[in-house]
């Protein structure tokens, strides 16, 4: 019973393994902070810690496939809403969510003109996962990596939109924690 689980599960990884070696990007990004984990941890895992360095308003749902709504210029439930699901979490260390795009997504353009995404696109999945790191000295290490990039031009769109937005919201964590 147990031989016939593990060689279908062996071909899957391999088979998962070679279609993000042959088609998809990884995006990563990282700061270090002078904080402390928990704070950190706070700051991108509850409603309020968003809230205080990020969005204009958030709902989160921190359970395993759970919700995590947020909202940059309004309400969550209002046009623009981004809903991302919790696939799995360690406090303190890890959030992994599977990215979901508002009906009004658009990313800049070559030229910085702002073009909406096709579905077939925002249908195919996108993950996130936050890595929150203690490297000693009251410092931790955030890092940001993404995956789920095809290949095409709007793919490479939605690929630098978040290289560039991932670093402002870095950057914009990191200016919260450490004024705090």
């Amino acid at each position: 019973m147990k031989r016939g689980l593990i060689l279908p599960l062996g071909i899957a990884t391999l088979l998962f393994a070679s279609r993000v070696d042959a088609q998809e990007r990884v995006l990563r990004n990282s700061i270090v902070i002078h904080t402390t984990l928990e704070k950190a941890w706070r700051s991108m895992a509850t409603a309020e810690g968003m809230k205080a360095w990020s969005v204009r308003d958030a709902q989160i749902e921190m359970k395993m496939l759970g919700k995590y709504h947020t909202h940059y210029s309004a309400k969550v439930g209002d046009p623009g809403t981004i809903t991302n699901t919790i696939l799995s979490y360690i406090p303190n260390r890890m959030l992994a969510l599977k990215l979901g795009y508002p009906s009004n997504f658009a990313v800049p353009d070559e030229t910085g003109k702002r073009v909406p995404l096709p579905e077939v696109v925002k249908a195919d999945p996108v993950f996130s996962v936050a890595e929150f790191e203690d490297i000693g000295n009251g410092d931790i290490r955030v890092s940001a990596t993404m995956v789920g990039f095809q290949t095409g031009h709007e793919w490479d769109l939605l690929h630098n939109f978040f290289r560039s937005a991932n670093d402002s919201q870095l950057a914009a964590m990191k200016k919260y924690l450490e004024g705090n």
